[in-house]
């Protein structure tokens, strides 16, 4: 991609922002990670999070010039002009093609599409429950069981045994540690995250006896999303990722339930403060 730097806009957390940031630090792009936070607000007694730092800030200026706006965003400049790109999958999406990460066929690259929503929809059962706030902790417990059942059951309807079987069932003569062919593509990174974060779903919720990251999903019987996973760890392009602050984020905003403080745990807003800079900058 012929273009200097690129600056992704989105929340202090990884969420939806996650997938894109990686993949341009993965590409060898500097990367301008611009940063907005939801702060604590006290509404009828409780609170609420606002987003005025996005909402009445950058957000008004950037509809001016795409009037689809919405986080997460791009913006770069090639040939002299800007273009700002906005959504989650069109991000994924576009940086893919951009990188060489969207197959190298029609084929491969309809996959990539359809993988894309796959990912989506397994990602969505633990966003629902992260952002739902129960009326007991029995209720919650009952909720967060029906996530691990719609997600992990080893059967055609489970929604992980979906990408097992795309593993397995994939030409023997191309590798089972990426979805398409045999390089690394959008919804590799797209996966990957979904996967990290239903790790931190499984242990805190303790679904798993004698697990950790490393061993959880080969624990629950899915071999290859377990070596999926454990290699997209190791690739040497990803370390810097790793490293940064981008990944020590939380997952979700501060209004979840779920994965919005440290190891699973829920924001509080008393004790908890968000020193995340504006921008993170990773080059």
């Amino acid at each position: 991609m012929d273009v200097n730097k690129i600056t992704l806009g989105y929340w202090s957390t990884k969420g939806l922002g996650s997938a894109s940031r990686q993949m341009i630090i993965y590409a060898g792009v500097p990367l301008i990670a611009k940063i907005y936070k939801v702060l604590p607000k006290e509404e009828n007694n409780q609170i609420i999070y606002e987003g005025s730092s996005w909402h009445d800030n950058d957000k008004i200026d950037l509809k001016k010039k795409n009037s689809l706006i919405n986080l997460p965003y791009l913006k770069y400049f090639k040939d002299d002009k800007e273009f700002i790109i906005s959504h989650s999958n069109t991000c994924l999406t576009f940086l893919g093609k951009e990188f060489g990460m969207f197959g190298e066929t029609q084929e491969e690259e309809i996959e990539c599409e359809q993988l894309l929503q796959e990912t989506v929809d397994l990602r969505s059962i633990v966003t629902r429950f992260a952002y739902t706030h129960f009326n007991s902790k029995d209720e919650e417990l009952l909720a967060a069981k029906e996530v691990y059942n719609t997600a992990f059951e080893n059967s055609n309807s489970g929604k992980l045994q979906k990408f097992e079987h795309w593993l397995s069932s994939k030409d023997k003569s191309k590798t089972k540690l990426f979805l398409v062919g045999n390089k690394i593509s959008s919804p590799d990174f797209n996966l990957f995250d979904t996967l990290d974060l239903y790790c931190e779903f499984l242990l805190y919720y303790n679904f798993v006896e004698n697990a950790d990251n490393n061993n959880v999903f080969a624990l629950l019987e899915y071999p290859l999303i377990s070596d999926f996973f454990n290699n997209f760890k190791q690739l040497p392009k990803m370390q810097k990722y790793f490293a940064s602050e981008l990944y020590k984020l939380p997952f979700t905003n501060k209004g979840a339930k779920f994965g919005s403080g440290k190891s699973g745990i829920t924001w509080n807003p008393s004790i908890d403060t968000d020193t995340t800079p504006d921008e993170i900058i990773v080059e």
